[in-house]
């Protein structure tokens, strides 16, 4: 029997040219390897398609290639929408083979395992069990019995044998060498170092069930210098290790200094995740010549009851030893803070805030912590009172030291404190510079391809927002894992018929969703709606407050500029999400860009956005 295979990874929102598929390649490339062509034909989708497109549009063009069988990879940023997407290839190919796989599918994350549009489910590495598979596919095998899969016979759950982790990655070959995978010039390419953590921290997924031995769990450091050339060749600039401790694997020496050689123009710029207690002045010198220009140090928190209840063994003071040095060496640094961890409470966050300030390590990221499908610590979350979202991305709700009220303030207090708006929502794509740019309104046209991409602008007069509620709401039935952006422009409608109006559209609660969760004064399992997003476009000279419309819509000031001299004290006063700029009649081009550039530096240093409608 013949299949045709195509293989499918969906990005964060909010950074599709992040999306390198490195998980399809290898399984491409193994397969691709191992099984005849003749019997087995694989493609990856074309990340112009994959990054960007709507759901509906995806689902066009996956069925438009009448796979045999779907392979798509979870993660806890695409899991919700994959398997949405899933279904409704099902609906319109019902004979087709689904197979997942990837960190969402874990014997633990039931929704995941046994969802209604998954076929397999593919346990723990894949390459293998990928493999088998669709060889036993092709030998008209029903469900092949493969180890490392869960699946359903006759409505039974059946989860086979735990399949060994792969003893020699030398195996797997490159799919980068192999013209498999494509990364743009301003993306990102990922050049996996080893599948090995000699740690056990509860809450991380590394190196799960590859035990704590290197052995051949690391790929051979000619072909990763390869990989990196390959990148060089297409353009790529920037390049992501997948090591969780890049300075401990036996190869780093040999690396850096190749990279030091090969990169000595400095056109590439590596980013890697580090052990911060072995940075000596040698280690972080290798490091700096190779332009390894962003790390990531953790810390996650300085409290040892915390780091003891994850197991987290950290020796502090090496620690920050060694991230001063990261700094002094003008290496930017990725300093992890994650707030929920079992046994921390307020004195123990305030103890991981003073050594950050008290050992003068600069800058931190606040993360909530994410009870992950497989980790030790979603098992030991009942000892520790731990309350965390069912689905992704699965953030604390509560622990018996912190109830989600004292989470949430001192999330927010947090956030302030570091310069960052507690009402953000991380991963929330930011506004279309350009959405209100055109003098016209924007008309409302499903399936042309304005309204085919997974973020969409929508400009109507406030007028048009009841006659346009049914062509919105099919779009949206469409497209449930998608933003809209809704600009509407002059005088707004009230506030309490807005929120009325935009809860009567349809809603399936998605991943962006349930990173807003932190939005809700009670604990949202679900999260908090983020789409369609409404903004209100007013005339300046309108009488209206901001706070009136709360988190039903921002508002957008639309002031005409007619001279350089900008009322940045009144824009500031008069709140709202932003401005929309217009140029006035006494202004040549060159001073309204002028005044546009100076306008958008102070909304930069406010938080705020700034909308340009250039004179025609």
């Amino acid at each position: 029997m013949m299949l045709h295979v195509l293989l499918l990874q969906l990005p964060v929102p909010a950074n599709p040219a992040l999306n390198t598929p490195l998980a399809a390649g290898y399984l491409a490339a193994h397969a691709r390897a191992r099984l005849s062509p003749e019997l087995v034909t694989i493609e990856i989708l074309p990340r112009a398609i994959a990054d960007h497109a709507g759901d509906a549009a995806l689902v066009a063009q996956i069925v438009a290639r009448a796979p045999d069988v779907l392979g798509m990879s979870l993660y806890t940023w695409n899991s919700t929408r994959s398997l949405a997407v899933a279904a409704r290839v099902r609906d319109a190919i019902p004979d087709i083979r689904i197979v997942v796989g990837g960190p969402e599918v874990q014997r633990d994350n039931p929704w995941v395992l046994w969802h209604d549009a998954v076929d397999v489910a593919v346990l723990g590495e894949g390459e293998h069990t990928f493999c088998e598979l669709l060889d036993g596919w092709t030998r008209q095998r029903a469900v092949p019995e493969v180890a490392g899969i869960a699946y359903r016979r006759a409505g039974e759950q059946r989860i086979t044998a735990a399949r060994p982790a792969i003893d020699d990655l030398a195996a797997i070959p490159s799919p980068y060498l192999g013209g498999l995978l494509e990364v743009p010039a301003d993306g990102l390419q990922l050049v996996e170092i080893s599948r090995w953590c000699p740690y056990a921290c509860s809450f991380c997924l590394y190196g799960r069930d590859a035990g704590v031995k290197l052995r051949s769990r690391m790929f051979p450091l000619e072909r990763i210098l390869a990989e990196i050339a390959w990148g060089r060749q297409h353009g790529v600039r920037h390049v992501h290790f997948v090591e969780a401790n890049l300075n401990l694997v036996p190869a780093f020496r040999g690396l850096m200094e190749a990279l030091a050689r090969d990169n000595a123009d400095r056109r590439q710029a590596f980013y890697a995740e580090l052990r911060g207690e072995h940075l000596d002045d040698a280690v972080v010198a290798m490091l700096a010549a190779a332009n390894v220009a962003t790390v990531e140090v953790g810390l996650q928190s300085a409290n040892p009851a915390a780091l003891r209840a994850v197991a987290r063994r950290t020796d502090l003071a090496r620690w920050a030893a060694g991230t001063r040095r990261l700094r002094a060496a003008g290496i930017t640094v990725l300093l992890d803070v994650i707030l929920g961890l079992p046994d921390d409470d307020e004195a123990g966050v305030a103890q991981t805030l003073r050594f950050i300030e008290d050992e003068a390590l600069g800058e931190y990221e606040l993360f909530m912590l994410q009870v992950l499908p497989g980790t030790a610590l979603r098992a030991e979350a009942g000892r520790y009172g731990i309350v965390a979202q069912p689905r992704p991305p699965y953030f604390v709700l509560g622990t018996d030291r912190l109830a989600y009220g004292r989470l949430r303030s001192l999330r927010h207090a947090l956030r302030l404190r570091s310069g960052i708006d507690p009402q953000l929502v991380e991963g929330l794509p930011a506004p279309h510079a350009d959405a209100l740019a055109a003098d016209a309104a924007r008309r409302w046209a499903p399936g042309d391809a304005l309204t085919s991409a997974s973020h969409v602008d929508c400009v109507l007069a406030s007028t048009q927002i009841a006659d346009a509620g049914a062509a919105l709401a099919a779009w949206i039935d469409a497209n449930p894992a998608c933003l809209l952006d809704l600009y509407l422009v002059g005088a707004p409608p009230a506030a309490a018929w807005l929120r009325s109006w935009r809860d009567g559209l349809p809603y399936t609660p998605g991943y962006l969703d349930g990173v807003a969760a932190y939005q809700s004064p009670a604990p949202a399992p679900t999260g908090v709606r983020v789409s369609p997003r409404l903004w209100l476009v007013v005339p300046w000279e309108y009488a209206v407050e901001p706070a009136d419309y709360g988190d039903v819509a921002a508002i957008i000031w639309q002031v005409v500029v007619d001279s350089p001299d900008l009322p940045l004290s009144a824009w500031r006063g008069a709140g709202g999400a932003g401005l929309l700029l217009t140029c006035g009649g006494t202004l040549d081009a060159m001073a309204f860009a002028a005044a546009v550039s100076q306008a958008q530096a102070w909304a930069a240093a406010l938080g705020v956005v700034i909308w340009v409608r250039s004179p025609a």
